[in-house]
């Protein structure tokens, strides 16, 4: 397999209170997010606003090459400099073990985004077999698209200790994922925003492509 063109790349771990305030802005601009987070409510969760208790990450990667779409079918002016964002926000449900969350993904490159909501839920806290709902439409509806691509990274991609985690790790959907990060470094971020390029040409050099 050839070598990313990669040049430089750098993790930053989002501070809690920052988190919160995007989430509270975002969910303003983007109604699928509010949507979501009122879907949770109606479950019977309660959002946890502790900052200590979210997620949020930010990886940046800059190419060694102007990067352009491999096919002439394929538009889009070159890149060189792309950004990965998660944010995510738990949610708890009184004296009950379930476990859910709100996130939300942004991939930015020159003139190209992505974004991506979603509700994760994890009956009984097993986050073995979790449950992920987007908004189709004006519905809500079950969905096996991120959540699968993004393990299915780490089981491609990551060492033995980082599947260990994704049986071992447990707590919040936030602790969860920072259980992972600590288990298994880079590789997750990696995953995380291979599971949210879709392996477009503008993002896919960066992290690969797992959606297919």
């Amino acid at each position: 397999m050839p070598k990313p063109p990669i040049d430089q790349e750098t993790y930053e771990m989002l501070d809690g209170r920052k988190v919160l305030e995007d989430f509270k802005s975002r969910s303003q601009d983007r109604p699928k997010l509010k949507k979501l987070a009122d879907e949770a409510k109606g479950r019977g969760y309660q959002p946890l606003e502790d900052p200590d208790e979210v997620f949020g990450f930010r990886y940046s990667v800059k190419a060694n090459k102007d990067m352009r779409p491999r096919a002439q079918a394929q538009a889009g002016a070159p890149v060189r400099n792309i950004e990965f964002e998660m944010l995510l926000q738990p949610f708890s449900k009184g004296n009950s073990d379930d476990k859910a969350a709100v996130a939300t993904t942004t991939v930015k490159a020159g003139e190209e985004v992505a974004t991506y909501e979603m509700l994760l839920e994890a009956p009984n806290g097993d986050f073995r077999q979790p449950r992920e709902f987007i908004v189709d439409g004006d519905e809500i509806v079950e969905a096996e698209s991120w959540w699968t691509a993004f393990t299915g990274c780490l089981s491609n991609n990551c060492s033995s200790a980082c599947l260990t985690a994704l049986w071992a790790c447990s707590g919040t959907w936030a602790a969860y994922l920072w259980c992972l990060v600590w288990r298994c470094g880079g590789c997750v971020l990696k995953c995380v925003g291979c599971a949210s390029c879709n392996c477009g040409w503008w993002c896919g050099w960066a992290v690969g492509c797992c959606r297919n």
